[in-house]
């Protein structure tokens, strides 16, 4: 692994060093600050480095000193925890859920002659995606019909019935 470091800082070097001299000959005159324009790019990487590579090496100390004093080693295993199962009655009945109000709008909307899309849906309860996923499950559980939403697809009218469960 040590090899491999050296490789990688010795091959760094080599392009730091290759790009400092392709600068400093395309320099457009040869004089003081022209050269030390060119040289800037080069060593400001070669810096920026060697900076990151400190800091990450202090950030790795750190941390080692920090899992010692606590005396945990990465190769214990952490407990599982488990949650504890909450029942349906606990929630509050004053206040919808997100796929109440879904419904409650949907009908609503059909009744004025619309069918309302899953983005409509989102928007109503509060949700993200979870409109289109619910349309698709009323379809498949038969509280809606199919026929609606292919009939507003193609031809912007309404046709289908709702079902009221």
């Amino acid at each position: 692994m040590a090899g491999g470091r050296w490789a990688a800082w010795v091959s760094f070097a080599f392009g730091i060093c290759l790009s400092l001299c392709a600068n400093v000959a395309a320099a457009p005159e040869l004089n003081v600050f022209a050269v030390a324009v060119a040289a800037c790019p080069p060593l400001a990487l070669l810096l920026a480095v060697e900076l990151l590579n400190r800091a990450l090496k202090r950030h790795r100390a750190e941390i080692a000193n920090e899992t010692n004093e606590t005396g945990e080693t990465g190769d214990e295993t952490a407990p599982v925890v488990r949650l504890a199962v909450v029942p349906d009655k606990s929630q509050s009945s004053a206040e919808p859920t997100a796929e109440q109000r879904m419904w409650v709008y949907y009908v609503t909307e059909r009744a004025k002659g619309r069918t309302p899309t899953g983005a409509e849906l989102d928007r109503i309860a509060g949700t993200n995606n979870y409109g289109r996923r619910l349309l698709r499950e009323w379809r498949r559980q038969g509280r809606i019909t199919d026929d609606a939403a292919v009939d507003h697809q193609h031809t912007g009218s309404v046709g289908g019935a709702v079902e009221l469960k």
